[in-house]
C-alpha cells in the first residue's frame, strides 16, 4: 500500500514540474535575441520620429553643471548635433550612432562629432566634463528618453523638442537668459534666510542650516528659456528648491519655479571683495612701471631653479590664506599677502611673511619678485611696504579684467583675468 502512495505522490510531482516547465516557456513568445532586437527597433523609432530633434539635459561633472546639446537622430543611424557652447548658433557636426545590447539597450555616439565629443573628451584633465560616448537606456516614453551613462552611470534624459522652434532660436533664447541669469553672486530671499549664492559654471552654492551646523550646498543647473533649472531638487533651510523662472519680476528678482516665496536677484560684489572671493590671474605683459620690472626677473629666476610657471594669480590657499599663488612645474604655492580695504574701489596689501606649500622656499629663490610686484617699492632698492591700489573693471557686474593702478604713482599698473593667463613668463 505504501508503494502504490509513493508511486502516486511521484507521479503528480512529476506532472507539477511538467506543468511549471510549460508556464515557464508560456512567458515570452519570442527567443530573446529576437525580443532585443524588437525593443531596440522599437527604441530606433522613437529616437527617429523627432521631427526636430531632442535636447539632451547634459551633466558630468557635478562643478560644471549642466548644458544644452541638440541631437537628431536619422533612419541611416546619421546624429547631428549642436550645443549652446558654440559661438555661432547656427553651427552643427553629424556623425554616426548605434543602437546595440549589452546587459540591456547601449545607445553610441561611435564616430568623432566636433560639438558632442567637447563633452566626452578627457581634457583638462583624465575625466573631462565626465559626458558619455555610451549610455544605457532605462526607459523611453515618446516625449522623454533615460539614460545612464555607461562609464560615470550618471543619469541624464533627452526631452523631444519644439517642432515649433528651430534650434537657433532656441540656442539664442537660452544664450539670452544665461547672460541676464548667470551671475558670479545673487542675493537669495526666503523669508528671514536673506544670504549670498555663489555662482561658477552653471552651479550655484547655498548655505545650509540643519541643528546649528552649516554646510554649503552646490546645485548644479541648466539654463533653458524659461530660466534655471537644478539637476535635481535641493532643500535649503526647509524649502525645497527646483530652479528659478525667468523673466525676473518688475521688482528684479527671479521667484523660484514652485514657490514663488523664494527669490534670487543679481548681487554685484564690491570690487575689493571680487578680487579677494575669486581668483585672478595675473597678465604681465599688460603690467607697467615696477610690477613689470619685477615680473621681467621670473624668467630668470625660473632659471635658477630650472622650474617653469604656468600660472601666478591672486586667490586663497586650501587653507584660506590670501596671497599669489603660482604653479611653478609641478608645485603649486602661495606668497601670502595682508589685504584691507579702502572703499569699495581701494585695497591696501602688504607682504604678510609666509607662505603656502613651499611658498616661502621659492620666496628664497627669487619668486620674492611676485610678492614686490603687489606690495613693494624701491628706493635705491626693493623693500616691502604697505601699498594701496585702486582697482578699475571692465564690467562691474561680470568683471573679466581688473586694473590695479598704484594710488601713488600710476604709472604702476597690475592687470588680473578672470581666466588663466598660461605660461605667463614662456615655457
Amino acid at each position: 500500500m505504501k508503494k502504490i502512495y509513493s508511486l502516486a505522490f511521484a507521479l503528480v510531482a512529476l506532472l507539477a514540474i511538467t506543468s511549471c516547465k510549460n508556464e515557464i516557456d508560456d512567458v515570452f513568445d519570442q527567443p530573446s535575441a529576437e525580443r532585443i532586437s524588437a525593443e531596440l527597433q522599437k527604441t530606433k523609432e522613437v529616437l527617429t520620429s523627432a521631427k526636430n530633434g531632442w535636447c539632451l539635459e547634459f551633466f558630468g561633472k557635478r562643478d560644471l553643471g549642466g548644458y544644452n546639446i541638440l541631437l537628431k537622430f536619422d533612419a541611416n543611424n546619421n546624429v547631428t548635433a549642436a550645443s549652446e557652447l558654440t559661438e555661432d548658433v547656427n553651427e552643427t557636426a553629424t556623425s554616426h550612432y548605434a543602437l546595440t545590447q549589452s546587459k540591456g539597450a547601449i545607445l553610441s555616439f561611435d564616430t568623432y562629432n566636433s560639438i558632442y565629443h567637447k563633452f566626452a573628451a578627457p581634457v583638462p584633465d583624465n575625466d573631462g566634463m565626465m559626458g558619455e560616448v555610451e549610455y544605457r537606456i532605462m526607459r523611453v516614453t515618446n516625449d522623454s528618453i533615460f539614460l545612464t551613462g555607461k562609464k560615470h552611470e550618471t543619469p541624464v534624459v533627452m526631452v523631444r523638442m519644439d517642432e515649433k522652434k528651430s534650434w537657433a532660436n532656441y540656442l539664442t533664447e537660452v544664450h539670452e537668459v544665461e547672460k541676464v541669469m548667470v551671475n558670479k553672486w545673487s542675493l537669495y530671499t526666503n523669508g528671514k534666510d536673506v544670504q549670498r549664492g555663489r555662482g561658477n559654471n552653471h552651479t550655484l552654492t547655498l548655505v545650509n542650516t540643519k541643528d546649528g551646523a552649516h554646510s554649503e550646498v552646490l546645485m548644479p543647473y541648466i539654463i533653458k528659456p524659461d530660466g534655471m533649472h537644478f539637476y535635481k531638487t535641493y532643500n535649503i533651510n526647509g524649502k525645497d528648491l527646483t530652479g528659478f523662472s525667468y523673466p525676473a519680476t518688475t521688482g528684479g528678482k527671479y521667484t523660484e519655479m514652485k514657490d514663488k516665496t523664494v527669490t534670487l536677484e543679481e548681487f554685484i560684489l564690491p570690487l575689493t571683495e571680487q578680487i579677494t572671493e575669486n581668483q585672478w590671474f595675473v597678465d604681465p605683459s599688460l603690467c607697467k612701471g615696477l610690477p613689470k620690472q619685477c615680473l621681467n626677473q621670473m624668467p630668470r629666476v625660473m632659471q635658477g631653479v630650472e622650474e617653469v610657471i604656468a600660472a601666478v594669480w591672486l586667490g586663497k590657499d586650501k587653507d584660506g590664506a590670501f596671497g599669489i599663488g603660482f604653479k611653478s612645474s609641478r608645485y603649486i604655492a602661495y606668497l601670502h599677502l595682508n589685504y584691507q580695504a579702502v572703499s569699495d574701489t581701494a585695497i591696501k596689501f602688504a607682504f604678510a611673511g609666509t607662505g603656502g606649500g613651499d611658498g616661502m622656499w621659492y620666496f628664497k629663490q627669487g619668486y620674492a619678485f611676485l610678492a614686490y610686484a603687489f606690495a613693494g617699492t624701491h628706493n635705491g632698492k626693493l623693500q616691502f611696504v604697505t601699498k594701496e591700489w585702486n582697482i578699475s573693471a571692465d564690467n562691474v557686474k561680470r568683471p573679466t579684467v581688473l586694473t590695479l593702478t598704484d594710488k601713488d604713482n600710476s604709472a604702476n599698473v597690475i592687470v588680473l583675468k578672470a581666466t588663466a593667463v598660461e605660461y605667463p613668463f614662456g615655457d
